[in-house]
């Protein structure tokens, strides 16, 4: 009989252009009275949007700035440091998934105390957190939705993951209008994550063969199931029909929340099922490279789908159809649409040197947690070709 499966995802979903001028209603159904507001010193305009929504509603919000992309453990201290003398019912992530992830961790860590690294790894968590509302302002991480919380360790040249169902979004606030002023790299390389989010997501080991820990009967990653199939293809089509048109018109509004809902589709779906050996690559590459996390999936990505294709030609076929290609592989039509955004295609391109690609292949080899995802069985010498592949252009 088939394993069975279960879906979370956040609390409540809100979407849709100026719901960000609500998020004091939501906070006030949360039962906020003083909130936290995790950003960046370019989001002033949304953070005064949030701030002003929530003084109407007599909710106090103190705001944490300094936010960073891909954030470091330090990041996340310094946040703390902010609330220092003051208690919070909620804590609001405003920004890309990195600002979302700041306030996951300061919510774990304001509600349970200890540091970061107390709860590496799954269901480490000894109980519920702080509310957390997320307000994306990049259409890409997928955190809005997700129970996963990565943070960078600059000093040891890795990541740092906390994963765990209570770090879901009690509310994910998904307002398009916000999306507008994004720069066109961050739009692409945002974009492209969210598009690996979604191939990931349907074509990862199945249900019934997906390695399960016998001590959790319900856990937050689940392998390949209809429903995330179903998410997982309405988020390839519409992201590789709009990444396009959003990067050449940045002001479309109607292209910004086809890539917005897009987005959002990838990231319930990859919640769920897991993904695979682009992030567990993603890791090393990122460290080596400095480059953007979604730019660094983007130029593995064709070279895992050219190594999982004998495992899943119905998929790729798939794959094919809803992008709208006549290339003959997935993983080509995947090269020529990285081409067509002007994004890297390969690791040489993202800046990897030759000499780290057995590192790369050695430390994502290491990450068990999303290896053992693969829908093909890979063995490390397989591995080191897969990276050997992505660091060359061979389309």
């Amino acid at each position: 009989m088939a394993r069975a499966w279960a879906f979370q995802s956040a609390g409540r979903i809100v979407f849709g252009g100026g719901s960000v001028d609500r998020i004091g209603e939501l906070l006030e159904r949360e039962g906020a009275r003083r909130c936290l507001l995790v950003s960046d010193p370019n989001l002033a305009g949304p953070a005064e949007r949030i701030r002003a929504s929530a003084a109407a509603r007599s909710i106090a919000c103190r705001v944490f700035a300094g936010g960073e992309p891909e954030p470091s453990v330090a990041v996340v201290e310094r946040c703390l440091e902010s609330a220092a003398g003051a208690q919070f019912d909620a804590i609001v992530g405003l920004g890309g998934g990195s600002n979302i992830d700041v306030a996951k961790a300061a919510a774990v860590l304001l509600t349970h105390g200890g540091e970061a690294r107390d709860y590496e790894g799954q269901n480490r968590l000894p109980g519920p957190v702080t509310p957390v509302l997320a307000v994306p302002t990049t259409a890409g991480s997928g955190s809005e939705v997700s129970g996963a919380c990565i943070l960078s360790l600059p000093a040891e040249d890795t990541k740092l993951a906390l994963v765990d169902n209570r770090l879901r979004p009690a509310v994910a606030l998904v307002d398009p209008e916000l999306h507008v002023t994004a720069p066109p790299r961050v739009t692409r390389d945002a974009g492209v994550d969210a598009f690996c989010h979604a191939v990931e997501a349907l074509t990862i080991a199945d249900c019934d063969a997906f390695p399960q820990d016998p001590a959790d009967p319900w856990p937050l990653y689940q392998g390949k199931h209809p429903f995330g199939d179903a998410l997982a293809e309405r988020a390839i089509a519409l992201i590789a029909a709009n990444l396009p048109r959003v990067l050449a018109a940045p002001a479309d509004l109607e292209a910004r929340s086809a890539m917005a809902l897009g987005a959002l589709l990838a990231g319930m779906a990859m919640s769920n099922t897991g993904i695979y050996t682009v992030h567990a690559l993603t890791y090393p590459v990122g460290a080596f490279t400095h480059a953007s996390h979604g730019a660094c999936n983007g130029a593995l990505l064709p070279a895992v789908l050219d190594f999982v294709a004998p495992e899943r030609p119905e998929e790729m076929r798939r794959i094919l159809e809803l992008m709208r290609s006549e290339r003959a592989q997935a993983g080509d039509a995947v090269r020529e649409w990285l081409r067509a955004l002007g994004a890297p295609a390969t690791l040489r391109e993202l800046g990897l040197l030759p000499d780290q690609i057995g590192p790369t292949a050695e430390i994502g080899y290491g990450i068990r947690r999303l290896m053992n995802g693969s829908p093909r069985p890979t063995s490390p010498e397989q591995l080191l070709e897969i990276v050997r592949r992505a660091f060359g252009d061979r389309a």
